[in-house]
């Protein structure tokens, strides 16, 4: 059975990029964002981030990158980053719009380490032309990742 010792802590640092062509605006509303340490033992695992923002336009980023979570954790390896989309509104074609997320939940598989008195950033790169769907009743957002970028 795998112990965990917090000997130390490491700052992580969640980032988000992306900027849809079709849409003048698009605010993403987060709900959590969470890491799971590697051999957690009887522990569930998880370690829920503070939020430094909940809603994201993700027009306004461009090609650029802006922080969604900031905290310090338990420096060590995790093994998933778990993201909760909670809402989306988007403006297209000079109409506002809610779009409905049915699940909402973003997964991310590929192992990171925090290292103890340093930083891990991990960059999330939306793929929203897939995220976005339209159907009989609207719009639909199923978040996708697009690359993930770990320094």
């Amino acid at each position: 059975m795998a112990v965990w010792t917090t000997l130390s802590t490491g700052t992580l640092v969640v980032q988000v990029r992306d900027s849809p062509e079709a849409w003048s605006r698009l605010d993403v509303t987060f709900a959590q964002v969470a890491v799971h340490r590697a051999e957690a033992g009887n522990e569930s695992g998880w370690v829920n981030m503070t939020l430094t923002q909940r809603t994201i336009d993700f027009i306004e980023l461009g090609n650029l990158t802006k922080v969604l979570a900031l905290d310090r954790v338990p420096a060590g390896r995790y093994t998933q980053l778990r993201i909760i989309v909670s809402s989306v509104v988007g403006t297209t074609g000079g109409m506002t719009t809610s779009l409905q997320v049915p699940d909402g939940i973003l997964k991310t598989a590929r192992p990171f380490d925090v290292p103890g008195g340093g930083t891990a950033t991990v960059t999330l790169d939306f793929d929203l032309a897939h995220s976005i769907h339209a159907d009989a009743d609207g719009w639909i957002f199923t978040p996708v990742l697009g690359a993930l970028i770990i320094t």
